[in-house]
């Protein structure tokens, strides 16, 4: 099992000692915040006379982590001139596990293997990839001793070595915000930058652009050939200077834009509350930077399944159809309710899509839940969407589009159902070819969906793009990111936020049920859910995921367990 971020004890056979990280003065370059009291850090100490190979290797290793803070002055030490020279320490970043790592030198003391449990590696752009569980590596490392006797490394691949247990107060998670292709609300990518030089290299980074994965489903305000003009941002009582190229934007709507993201970026890290920007030496006026909305948080009202009655749940009340409405197949599954609250979405039997608008009403259209005795003697008016042979579970997209997938089909389909016309769609990928789908999920923002599919029976959850042409119209999906590397088959997946994921496996022999939550973009940590859940929903946050329970009806986390909320029903559905 695999913790997002959890104390591990790897060095602390290699640390001499420990010191605190120095709290940031009134102005700061770059440095967003001071790590919280109570984290420490080894105390970066040089080569000692006459160590020999494997205690060089060590010590490299142990002076590494406060490089972050110190352009790794002291980890150059164990270094020859050339190597130090040649040494790009920020190149990537290896992120590694619990225990002591131990080198092994040859007969000769020149060469040198180094075993490491990989947990993610981060590169120069701030991008981290996750490990599946078990990964390993190996380094290699040459030594010479020079005329003074003395070891050092003499060739050494570029990167650096970082334990989990000082990622966490090492480096921090940004959320780079570019915007829907309307240019309407934001859509953030997950990167992770030094403590130190946080606000320069988000900014930098966000300049640049969104990754590959990301870029077709999202706009930016800033040119292809932006950047910075002068490579640092400079926070000072809060207020952080960004000075841009003369290119950075060519048009006022970008510059709009550009500066939309960039208060958005950079106020969300501790230590800025506000922006000051200027294009080519020309101050830009923060006005109108409001443009970009925050991706909608579902309502509070859930749809439920109550036998054969549909349902809405409040947080304290639960509240059902009335007779007249009409009773539900027993097959129906796959709860899925409108961001509108004017439609709720359905699979029956497996095979069939279908919408209803009986819950439209809203609370005061519905009865108490426990003024009904019988069935409705009446079936419920459905509207069939589509058919298929086998089909998730639905979502619904902000915009109104109802998206599902046959199971075995290779490509995911979206209908436009609640408030919008159009035709439906089919979206296609290479990606999807050889993947059995499992469970999908739109993002709040509805730039990415989510998928959890089989690969030759191999799981695997990824998040794609979604490219929309200027109607708003879903055109084609881009090539995923895979997220939740060491998760396993998934039977439901949710967004509990704009960043994070949760997926439900399936029980396995009697024991509890596995549930993954994941960062996209980061890493991933591994739970369990009621004994018997079938299925899950989040509105907003990890306290408010729920699980659904054949025996026990709808649980919320509660810490690292499970507390009933509400009885009687057996699926739950936030918007989406």
């Amino acid at each position: 099992m695999r913790l997002r971020l959890w104390a591990g004890t790897a060095l602390v056979a290699l640390l001499a000692g420990c010191a605190t990280i120095p709290g940031s003065g009134p102005v700061n370059v770059g440095i967003t915040s001071a790590p919280e009291e109570g984290s420490f850090l080894p105390l970066a100490e040089g080569p000692k006379d006459g160590a020999d190979p494997q205690a060089i290797i060590q010590g490299f290793i142990a002076a590494l982590p406060s490089g972050f803070d110190t352009d790794f002055s002291v980890a150059r030490e164990y270094l020859t001139p050339e190597a130090s020279r040649g040494w790009n320490p920020e190149a990537s970043v290896m992120v590694f596990g619990s225990g002591s790592l131990i080198p092994t030198v040859d007969q000769t003391g020149t060469s040198a293997v180094l075993p490491v449990p990989v947990t993610a590696t981060i590169d120069a752009d701030g991008r981290l990839v996750e490990a599946p569980d078990g990964a390993e590596t190996t380094l290699d490392f040459s030594l010479t001793q020079g005329a003074d006797g003395q070891w050092r490394i003499s060739e050494l691949a570029d990167g650096s070595l970082l334990a989990e247990t000082f990622f966490e107060s090492l480096f921090r998670r940004v959320g780079l915000v570019f915007a829907t292709t309307d240019g309407s609300t934001q859509v953030a990518e997950t990167r992770w930058f030094p403590e130190t030089n946080a606000a320069t290299r988000a900014a930098s980074e966000l300049v640049v652009g969104p990754s590959p994965w990301l870029a077709d489903a999202v706009s930016t305000g800033f040119t292809a050939a932006a950047s910075l003009e002068v490579d640092s941002v400079v926070v000072t009582d809060g207020v952080a200077a960004v000075r841009l190229a003369s290119d950075a934007a060519s048009s006022a709507s970008e510059v709009e834009l550009g500066l939309a993201q960039l208060q958005a970026t950079l106020t969300a890290l501790p230590d800025v509350t506000s922006v000051d920007v200027t294009i080519g030496g020309v101050p830009v006026e923060a006005g109108s930077a409001s443009i970009l909305a925050s991706a909608q948080v579902p309502s509070e009202l859930a749809a439920a399944i109550v036998g054969s009655r549909l349902g809405l749940w409040d947080g304290t009340s639960l509240r059902v159809t009335p007779d007249s409405a009409g009773a539900l197949p027993a097959s129906a599954t796959g709860l899925a309710q409108s961001y509108s609250g004017s439609q709720t979405a359905l699979i029956v039997d497996g095979t069939q899509l279908v919408v209803t608008s009986a819950l439209s009403v809203g609370m005061s259209g519905l009865v108490p839940s426990d003024s009904t005795s019988a069935d409705p003697s009446t079936p419920m008016e459905l509207q069939t969407i589509a058919t298929g042979a086998s089909l998730v579970a639905p979502s619904y997209d902000v915009d109104g589009w109802l998206w599902t997938a046959d199971a075995g089909g290779g490509a995911l389909s979206a209908y436009p159902v609640d408030g919008i016309s159009g035709e439906a769609v089919q979206l296609e990928a290479e990606w999807l070819q050889a993947r059995r789908i499992q469970a999908l999920a739109v993002s709040r923002d509805g730039a990415r969906v989510l998928v959890a599919s089989t690969v030759a029976g191999q799981p695997v959850m990824e998040v794609a793009g979604i490219v929309r042409d200027a109607s708003g119209t879903p055109v084609a999906l881009t090539e995923p990111l895979q997220v939740g590397v060491s998760a396993g088959a998934s039977t439901a997946v949710t967004w509990i936020d704009s960043s994070t994921v949760a997926a439900l496996g399936s029980r396995v022999d009697g024991g509890a049920t596995p549930l993954w939550i994941a960062t996209v973009g980061g890493l991933t940590e591994a739970s369990t859910a009621a004994s018997d859940a079938t299925a899950l929903t989040a509105r907003s946050g990890t306290t408010s995921l729920t699980v659904l329970s054949a025996e026990a009806g709808a649980l919320a986390r509660s810490g690292t367990g499970w507390t009933p909320v509400v009885a009687g029903v057996t699926d739950l559905a936030y918007a989406g």
